[in-house]
């Protein structure tokens, strides 16, 4: 699972730290493994850093230690030290715990994860942990919070839930001055020209996108009805959102078609080829967003299931069994699939606030799955989501997408893990939590949605090319 620090979370850690800073991750139990020796050699000696804890109650907390971590057996003194509550129950409720005994601020030993205080007010873990099913039962314990810590009232119920079966754990190094991803509009992280040539963001170039798409259709010698777009990615990071957003923009309000939203297991149990009318023209459009299971790391995606997609054989509607993969025996496989069944582009869906922490089993997922479908000629692009964790400008205005470094890093960073070309991956912004339309998120959105329809396009004008040949050589076989 990947947990991240939000935003408003990071802003309060800088106010208690009391100075101009940002946070790399160093260490993440759901990346790295659960293991001691692992957490020391990415940690020690960093100087400042951050401890969280996710638990399993919906509950964030952890530590900050001014001084680095060692692996020596010894107690760390720090009077800057404190011990924080972030989230309680899934409600956002900060508190500062601050360090009392700073000689025992913290301990560093080579098989421990993070301790800090003389009575364990927070120890993590010992040795290795593996993880169990969605989340990591730690063998430290929480019960001698307040010992060399200002509790201020608490206790470990109140601030842990008492609780140590942790979905992540994440360790930051604090680093001086301003987060890049934070300076306002005049500073030079927003830059003066645009990193892509892209169109106006105006109501004009919205209304002008949206029409390209109202009229948009497959070539009409293809005898493909609708172009299929195919979207892949990891849970969370906004596939179904994908569609409801599409489907919103074109019924001219806010929609929630699709089931949605950040949970353990994919939330999308069956194939689906959606639909989206244009509310003003009463026009179904002429493309398909096919949804299906979203990428884990604890359940692997049966590459031959994607196959079958990928060639038309899976009828809409169809419902995934985990424990039952597709085959031409099931019921509704289409056996002689045309055209016009087939993917013609697939898309990535990629939360663009985790590329640098993407764990390496759901990438080891897309790799195979990149071999079928090049294998297929299959175009692909990425859908590079959640930009308003990436920047906060983007947060306030979609309009600074293309002006912003923190975004094109993003986009360069992907391109890479990909093996994409960069003006493959198109930047949008679903609707998560916006309760109106915004015509800047719909430029984004309708942008990529041409991009993608034209990439198709491609395709399906390369197999109808092929053919011809197909039927000469067929013809000659039988000569």
């Amino acid at each position: 699972m990947s947990e991240l620090l939000e935003k408003k979370y990071r802003d309060q850690l800088v106010t208690w730290i009391g100075k101009p800073c940002h946070f790399r991750l160093l260490y993440k139990i759901s990346r790295d493994g659960c293991s001691g020796p692992t957490f020391h050699q990415k940690c020690d000696g960093q100087g400042p850093t951050v401890t969280v804890l996710y638990n399993t109650n919906n509950t964030i907390y952890g530590g900050y230690l001014s001084q680095s971590w060692n692996s020596s057996g010894v107690w760390i003194n720090d009077p800057s030290a404190f011990l924080f509550r972030l989230q309680y129950n899934g409600s956002s409720n900060p508190l500062k715990f601050p360090v009392t005994n700073t000689a025992n601020a913290g301990y560093g030993h080579s098989s421990h994860g993070p301790v800090f205080g003389n009575g364990n007010d927070i120890y993590t873990f010992n040795g290795t942990i593996n993880k169990s099913g969605n989340y990591f039962s730690l063998n430290g314990n929480v019960g001698g919070l307040g010992t060399t810590y200002n509790l201020n009232g608490q206790n470990s119920n109140s601030i842990t839930n008492n609780n140590l079966q942790v979905t992540d754990l994440e360790v930051y190094k604090v680093e001086d001055g301003p987060d890049p991803v934070k300076k306002n509009v005049t500073d030079s992280v927003l830059l003066d020209k645009p990193w892509r040539k892209f169109p106006e963001f105006s109501t004009e170039t919205m209304l002008k996108l949206k029409e390209d798409i109202v009229h948009y259709a497959p070539d009409s010698d293809s005898d493909v009805p609708s172009t299929n777009i195919l979207l892949i990615g990891q849970i969370g990071a906004g596939k179904s959102s994908f569609f409801n957003s599409a489907n919103s923009i074109f019924r001219g309000k806010l929609t929630s078609k699709a089931r949605s939203g950040s949970f353990e297991h994919s939330l999308t149990t069956m194939f689906r080829k959606y639909a989206i009318k244009d509310h003003d023209s009463g026009q179904t459009l002429k493309l398909r967003v096919c949804d299906t299971r979203g990428l884990e790391e604890d359940s692997s995606v049966d590459p031959q299931d994607i196959v079958y997609i990928l060639d038309g054989h899976v009828p809409d509607r169809y419902q995934f069994n985990p424990s039952v993969p597709l085959s031409p025996e099931m019921l509704g496989f289409v056996r002689n699939p045309k055209l016009g069944d087939m993917i013609h582009c697939v898309a990535f869906v990629v939360d663009g606030s985790t590329v640098d922490v993407m764990p390496e089993k759901i990438l080891r997922q897309i790799k195979v799955l990149q071999t079928k479908m090049n294998q297929r000629n299959i175009p692909q692009v990425v859908y590079l989501t959640k930009l308003d964790k990436v920047c906060p400008e983007v947060e306030e205005d979609a309009k600074h997408v293309f002006h912003s470094a923190a975004v094109r890093d993003a986009v360069d960073k992907v391109a890479d893990v990909m093996g994409l070309p960069r003006g493959y991956v198109l930047p949008i912004k679903n609707y998560e939590s916006e309760t109106i339309l915004d015509p800047n998120i719909d430029i984004l959105f309708l942008n990529a949605l041409k991009q993608t329809v034209n990439f198709a396009d491609d395709y399906i004008e390369e197999q109808m090319d092929k053919v011809p040949v197909e039927k000469k050589v067929e013809k000659k076989e039988r000569d």
